[in-house]
């Protein structure tokens, strides 16, 4: 991935200023394909243009240039699904002119990319080897951590279900202690001082 100072929070308006008024119209609807397919928390602006990375790879996105518009189909999935309809418009391994053949129009060219965009929002998309191995090592790095934290919150579980358990058998314990209390009959004793006093008044 590039260094993330070259990124900057995507908003849709403050990028529609930065396009040139014959193209702002065009760059609107490709902003509206882009949003429709991905999390706008997901689009960034890249050297000037809308751009999906995630987890260091590059997904989609679009520019205006001079030459023309021209849409991003990083995902391998969106190349392999769509390659064949894809690949009239294509310039190297996935550059896509946003740009009519004869015979078609424009609104034609976007509802493709409009696919190609929804293909990809649910693939992964092109990381390059020095980034692959980047991201591997942060992998490497953060694992124990969350592992740890994983462990914890079992373990926070596990005591909880125990206690819940634990709860559950004192209660029942004590209300069976209290059934045999109260089922238990008279001891010899009892009944004597309950009975001496009249046996004696009656033999008087």
């Amino acid at each position: 991935m590039k260094p993330a100072e070259k990124f900057t929070p995507y908003v849709r308006a403050a990028y529609l200023k930065s396009v040139s008024d014959a193209d702002r119209a065009l760059a609107t609807r490709l902003c509206e394909l882009l949003e429709a397919a991905f999390d706008v928390t997901d689009i960034a602006i890249y050297a000037g243009f809308p751009i999906v990375v995630r987890d260091m790879e590059w997904i989609a996105g679009f520019a205006m240039r001079k030459s023309g518009p021209v849409a991003y189909c990083c995902s391998p999935a969106t190349l392999a699904e769509l390659g064949t309809e894809l690949k009239p418009y294509m310039s190297g391994k996935s550059c896509v002119a946003v740009k009519p053949r004869r015979g078609e129009t424009i609104d034609d060219v976007l509802a493709l990319i409009a696919r190609a965009f929804k293909v990809a929002s649910v693939h992964g998309g092109m990381i390059s080897k020095t980034d692959a191995k980047k991201r591997e090592k942060l992998r490497a790095e953060t694992e124990p951590s969350v592992s740890a934290n994983a462990a914890g919150k079992k373990a926070s579980a596990q005591r909880a279900a125990t206690n819940d358990v634990t709860k559950k058998l004192t209660k029942k314990r004590a209300k069976k202690l209290t059934k045999k209390v109260s089922k238990k009959p008279a001891t010899k004793s009892v009944m004597k001082s309950a009975t001496g006093p009249a046996r004696k008044s009656a033999s008087r």
